[in-house]
């Protein structure tokens, strides 16, 4: 049995939704990892582009910066955490 979650985000945080792509899923993934090992101060796009295979640009086509990248994530958390 697989049990899809769906959580509604405000739209304004990101440029294009995530969730809807195997490369969002990947950038949050991998983002939120990269976030935890090198801390938000190292953590840079160029970083996790290299990390995912992929450029910079298209991660950029997701997030304006890091900052949003951050707050999806932690507005993620929160809203997992309301189920």
């Amino acid at each position: 049995m697989e049990v899809q979650l769906r959580i509604r985000m405000n739209e304004k945080i990101y440029l294009r939704n995530p969730e809807e792509s195997v490369l969002g899923k990947n950038i949050v993934r991998n983002g939120l990892l990269l976030i935890n090992k090198l801390g938000f101060e190292e953590f840079t796009f160029k970083k996790l582009a290299k990390e995912i295979n992929t450029t910079e640009a298209s991660i950029y086509r997701y997030f304006e910066n890091k900052h949003r990248l951050l707050l999806y994530i932690i507005n993620w958390y929160w809203s997992l955490l309301r189920i």
